[in-house]
């Protein structure tokens, strides 16, 4: 009896140990590395990255965790507390499609929702192209889907929700796509909103201010200030936050510079221009300077309406200052109008806030580049004036005690009035 049970006992343990050992095998080839469609790991986003390192770790351990090792006391471990092992399941993935704006909406529809012509959309996505991701990655969105995204939600101002259901993604997928475009648009701020540092582009743009009848007797003109106040929510701190929007635009209604910070930090001398003008006046040509409303310091190269004019003289000069501080509204107006996410900005923080704000401007510019008449068109049916004062503008009214800019403006209102 014992010579039969020794060899039917040493052939069951043989067979189990090649079982075990085929299963190991199975087990480790099986697992198949996640593929995250949109989400692929981005120089720019180190939260994202981090993000992508994580999910990877936790199903490598996951793996480690099934894999049963070849010996008997893991086989009796298995045994003893009868726990099953749950079969793999690949990791269900989402592929964006490509969102073609242009053959969805006809023309009216198409302006009414990007507030566009769809030729200016045309070149400026291929304007922009170059700065988003190759649509040769395997996990990236097409390019045009990414721009289509980030401008529907920039111009309607409608929630990732409401974005994700229209176009049939999820709500995470659409923040990470709209999100990327931020980023890389807004990390082009040098080459999209070009403060003038040649002579040839400082020539140009005080000849912009030459060409309009208006404002050709301010003949050093360089640039024009305004600023308006935000009401932004932000997720981070779950409340809502006022923040000030300044800019400087040109004769073109160009933004040159732009600045953001919330509202109780904001005042021109602070800001990174401000700053900047007082240590070397010789960023703009010599002897130009800039025009303000009120909220800004009167300086020798910032110049401000007379607080408290006493004559007629002074009055008229601030006469004379209406236009261009109506045009540098009108700028901040065009951009509302076009891109209505500046109503009622929502982000995760004050620096992606920035981050959306930049690429608003870039996306202005790049419009006025390309001469669209869609926001001119449709100010003639529905006037408005986002920027003026009573209307989320700055009413605080800032110091003119600078000896050498009342000199400087006192030069300069003989020369405009004569």
């Amino acid at each position: 009896m014992e010579s039969i049970l020794l060899p039917n006992i040493a052939a069951i343990l043989v067979k189990d140990m090649l079982i075990d050992e085929n299963k190991t095998k199975d087990r480790t080839n099986k697992f198949a590395k996640r593929d995250f469609p949109l989400l692929c790991s981005d120089s720019d986003d180190e939260a994202l990255h981090f993000f992508l390192q994580q999910k990877r770790r936790k199903h490598e351990d996951n793996r480690d965790k099934r894999v049963i090792p070849n010996n008997s006391s893991s086989k009796k471990f298995t045994m003893e507390n009868n726990v099953p092992f749950a079969p793999y399941e690949p990791i269900k993935r989402q592929t964006l499609t490509e969102i073609n704006l242009l053959n969805k909406f006809n023309t009216t529809l198409f302006e009414g929702y990007l507030h566009m012509s769809k030729m200016t959309f045309l070149r400026i996505f291929k304007r922009l192209r170059q700065y988003l991701p190759s649509e040769h990655l395997p996990t990236s969105a097409p390019p045009q889907s990414i721009f289509s995204l980030a401008l529907w939600k920039l111009s309607t101002d409608e929630h990732f929700e409401d974005i994700g259901r229209k176009f049939n993604i999820t709500k995470h997928v659409c923040q990470q796509v709209i999100r990327l475009f931020w980023r890389r648009i807004s990390a082009q701020y040098e080459t999209l909103i070009q403060w003038p540092s040649t002579p040839e582009k400082r020539q140009y743009t005080v000849q912009t201010f030459q060409s309009n009848q208006q404002l050709n007797k301010f003949q050093q003109l360089f640039g024009i200030l305004a600023t308006k106040q935000l009401d932004v929510f932000l997720e981070a701190e779950n409340e809502e936050r006022q923040v000030v929007l300044q800019i400087i635009c040109d004769g073109d209604q160009k933004v040159i510079d732009c600045f953001l910070v919330l509202a109780d930090e904001y005042s021109f001398d602070t800001s990174p221009i401000g700053q900047t003008l007082a240590l070397n006046v010789q960023t703009m040509p010599l002897g130009s300077y800039l025009i303000g409303d009120e909220s800004f310091p009167l300086k020798p190269y910032l110049l401000r309406p007379i607080g408290a004019p006493s004559d007629e003289k002074e009055r008229a000069f601030n006469k004379a200052l209406q236009p261009a501080l109506l045009l540098a509204q009108q700028s901040l107006d065009s951009m509302a109008k076009r891109f209505n996410a500046l109503y009622a900005l929502e982000a995760r923080n004050l620096h992606e806030v920035r981050k959306i704000v930049d690429t608003v401007c870039a996306l202005h510019n790049l419009c006025v580049d390309m001469e669209d008449e869609y926001v001119e068109r449709k100010l003639k049916d529905i006037q408005f004036n986002w920027a003026k004062v009573g209307n989320g503008a700055i009413t605080k009214h800032a110091g003119e005690e600078d000896e050498i800019g009342k000199q400087k403006r006192a030069t300069i209102m003989t020369e405009v009035l004569r």
